[in-house]
């Protein structure tokens, strides 16, 4: 597996489980990329609503991902994601800030029930989101929860027999009919087969995915509270703004890059002046002025054109290949890999060693490519939008 974010962890878990021998490498450590720089939302669901989602993917598609990402909780759950510190059984809240938002949540409830979720509308509250008399209602999914990141790829680490190899870099993939090497500074590591879990970072190791995956920064800062002010994971602005209680004394709040859509993209993972000051005037709006901010950053996810992740066999380039390659991407999460990360490597083991069905084909996004859809700006869920 390369790459020691969500997906190399969980796709190298699942396949010790099936008797593989399966080796993490990572060019840094565990969750040093967007895995380990986001805020941690556990959430149900990817577009931001429901309603959107069913406009742009349909109502099968829609129905399906959303349940996809009920599993993954499910699966985390499973884990022990529930046992660490950090973990918040929390609703997730979709606010309306505008009447118009508020039109678009309520037929989301509407089409949620009718396909079988679980899903509340609340027009009050007791937390500072509610005092601030902004909110025309909000959509909450109710059995959300909230994870510091980092402990929770630290968790699943831990349940790995073979150590990640850290501090690799790879440089290049070549093949040849023993399988694949990885070329790093230190050695040539050689295998029968790899899956590459590098998110947006893929391109840059195999050309043939740029455009398929594109790279988008997202922004974060936290900020002392003093004590519990927020009761639940909010997003606001159709997901472009997001914010949740850390610690007790401590939220972490995130987003506007909706506003510089064209400023943040590539690799750069430094925060910018522009961002991290429109984030402080939106959290302003619930926390009044004068903002004691303990931190900010920032990271690199992957975007795709409509928003979902890809699975499938490539060549060294990273050209679409027959399914017997043993060369393998999975990612794009779109801002949500905390919220599907997990079972989407999965199934990336499953497809890739036994020919199971691949849900996410790669096949599907360089066709929307070809049809000229442009990666979205934004997404309710990792570093953009929470998890």
């Amino acid at each position: 597996m390369l790459g020691g974010g969500i997906t190399g962890i969980s796709a190298a878990l699942a396949l010790e489980r099936a008797g593989v021998d399966a080796l993490v490498v990572e060019r840094h450590d565990v969750a040093s990329g967007a895995s380990g720089r986001n805020a941690g939302f556990l959430m149900r669901g990817a577009a931001d609503n429901y309603a959107a989602g069913a406009r742009e993917l349909g109502r099968d598609a829609t129905r399906r991902l959303w349940r996809w990402t009920e599993e993954n909780l499910a699966m985390l759950r499973a884990e022990g994601v529930e046992s660490l510190p950090s973990y918040k059984r929390v609703p997730s809240a979709l606010l309306a800030l505008t009447d118009e938002e508020a039109a678009e949540l309520l037929e989301s409830v509407r089409l949620m029930r009718e396909d079988g979720f679980a899903v509340e509308w609340a027009e009050s509250g007791t937390d500072r989101v509610w005092a601030s008399g902004l909110p025309k209602g909000a959509l909450l999914n109710p059995g959300d929860g909230s994870v510091n990141p980092v402990d929770l790829l630290r968790m699943l680490r831990g349940k790995l027999r073979r150590e990640p190899l850290l501090h690799h870099e790879v440089s290049a993939i070549t093949l040849d009919g023993a399988g694949v090497r990885l070329h790093a500074a230190q050695a040539v590591i050689e295998a029968s087969r790899c899956l590459v879990g590098l998110n947006a970072f893929t391109p840059l190791l195999l050309p043939g995915v740029e455009g398929v995956i594109v790279p988008r920064r997202g922004q974060m800062l936290a900020v002392r509270t003093g004590r519990v002010v927020f009761d639940m994971s909010y997003y606001a602005h159709h997901g472009s703004e997001y914010f949740r209680q850390a610690t007790p004394e401590v939220a972490v709040v995130g987003g506007w890059r909706k506003h510089f859509v064209d400023e943040e993209v590539g690799y750069d993972d430094r925060t910018t002046e522009n961002v991290q000051r429109g984030i402080e005037g939106f959290a302003e709006q619930f926390l009044g002025r004068g903002l004691d901010v303990t931190a900010r950053w920032a990271g690199t996810m992957g975007f795709t054109a409509d928003g979902l992740p890809v699975i499938g066999p490539v060549d060294e380039r990273g050209g679409p290949a027959k399914a017997d390659s043993p060369l393998w991407i999975c990612g794009g999460y779109t801002g949500h890999g905390m919220s599907m990360g997990f079972k989407t490597a999965h199934a990336a083991a499953a497809a890739m060693m036994t020919g199971a069905e691949n849900p996410f084909p790669l096949t599907r996004a360089a066709i929307g490519r070809r049809q000229g859809r442009a990666a979205p700006g934004c997404g309710p869920g990792g570093v953009c939008s929470g998890g």
